[in-house]
């Protein structure tokens, strides 16, 4: 009995032996495989169709057939209104600062038909809807609200009521179906169930843009910024997947005790609008367009500044306390000016756009002042001059500074893409 206990203790202590394993074969490449990836590719040759801009505002063209485009803003900062505005505008020619684009073979008579519109709202009730077609976006298109064929042009949808994979599944009939011009997906958070589920924010996003290529459809998609003040960036994993695949976004603000709502374009693929469009609401709930507004100016930290006019800010500076590499000195007069172009060139370093933290450093080294405030004012002045630009990084809302080219702004200028 005791030797059998031994054996079979031995036996089980003794490894066993295991016969290797094949090594795996490698997936080989089908030619269908092959053939898929080359179908995408893309070469000086390729002849692909040219873009297609449904709008322009500001004489910039904007909301491209195909592409994904994002309206954003804080609660109550007027991202409806501005959708107002774009949805009459689909229904005719202009509305405000925006209008339908016009390419050089434009013509009265074959070029002005109605845009196609497909609006889906997941976050007000019915009567709202409702309300905003009929008392806010038909007045503002100026047609009658009876004419003939607007129903087959306008289709609007509440899923308020729908869960978040119903309202996915028709959005996708919607757009298949009706294959209209532009959709407006109001808000988009709507179609998913977690909005910091960064595998289903992934997912969305992927079928809207395919979506958005096999309708050749602009899709609109309405998302809050975070509530933080100082927070622009859009929620959730949902909004950082938007900031990454949209090809514009547009800002909407509400300018404190003012009645004034702003629309900013923080972001563009392409062409950049520098100008930003203001406008007020009237006693009927319409929209109209104001002159810009003259709000009091925040630093780059979020901070209130000075709201005194540019000639006004009085610094009691002297010439001769900064480096003269950069001072126009008229020894006629005594008055002396800066050579902006040389100081924020050289502060550059030979890059089209930098951070404004190093941007500054670089400016305050070179030419010696040592006043903040003064930097800001020549910061202006570069503006306003049009030799530097500033902008948002759209990933994390970053201040940058664009240098120009020395000549005048053209067309060409503008259409290069930011170098983010």
């Amino acid at each position: 009995m005791i030797n059998n206990i031994s054996f079979n203790l031995v036996k089980r202590s003794q490894p066993k032996s295991r016969l290797a394993a094949p090594p795996a074969e490698p997936d080989v490449p089908t030619q269908q495989d092959i053939d898929e990836l080359f179908s995408e590719r893309i070469t000086p040759e390729t002849d692909l169709p040219p873009m297609q801009p449904l709008f322009q505002m500001f004489d910039v063209p904007c909301f491209y057939r195909g592409e994904i485009v994002a309206d954003c803003g804080k609660a109550k900062s007027g991202k409806t209104f501005f959708l107002s505005i774009l949805m009459a505008a689909c229904l005719t020619m202009k509305v405000l600062a925006l209008e339908r684009y016009r390419d050089k073979d434009f013509t009265e008579s074959t070029d002005a038909s109605p845009l196609r519109v497909l609006w889906i709202d997941t976050e007000q009730s019915q009567q709202s809807t409702q309300e905003i077609l009929k008392d806010r976006i038909i007045p503002l298109s100026g047609i009658d609200p009876q004419a003939s064929g607007l129903n087959d042009q306008f289709y609007a949808f509440n899923l308020r009521g729908q869960g978040f994979d119903k309202r996915q599944k028709m959005v996708e009939v919607g757009l298949r179906t009706l294959k209209p011009d532009i959709c407006i997906i109001d808000g988009v958070k709507d179609l998913m169930n977690d909005i910091n589920d960064a595998v289903q924010a992934t997912l969305i996003m992927e079928k809207l843009m395919a979506l958005a290529k096999e309708t050749n459809c602009c899709i609109v998609c309405v998302l809050h910024q975070n509530k933080a003040e100082q927070d622009r960036n859009m929620r959730g994993s949902i909004g950082t997947e938007l900031t990454n695949k949209a090809f514009e976004v547009f800002q909407c603000d509400v300018i404190e005790d003012s009645g004034t709502f702003k629309v900013t374009q923080t972001y563009s693929r392409k062409q950049k609008m520098r100008r930003k469009l203001y406008y007020r609401v009237n006693d009927r709930g319409l929209p109209y367009e104001t002159a810009d507004f003259q709000e009091q100016p925040r630093d780059d930290l979020g901070r209130w500044t000075s709201q005194k006019p540019r000639e006004a800010v009085a610094f009691d500076l002297k010439w001769d306390t900064f480096n003269q590499e950069y001072i126009l000195h008229d020894d006629a007069s005594g008055s002396y000016e800066w050579n902006l172009r040389k100081l924020f060139e050289d502060a550059m370093e030979g890059r089209p756009s930098r951070p404004f933290r190093h941007f500054m450093a670089a400016t305050l080294k070179l030419s010696h002042i040592v006043s903040p405030r003064y930097f800001y004012h020549l910061v202006e002045e570069g503006v306003a001059r049009n030799i530097i630009d500033k902008a948002s990084h759209p990933g994390t809302q970053e201040t940058y500074v664009e240098i120009h080219q020395e000549t005048l702004f053209s067309g060409a200028e503008d259409e290069k893409e930011v170098p983010f």
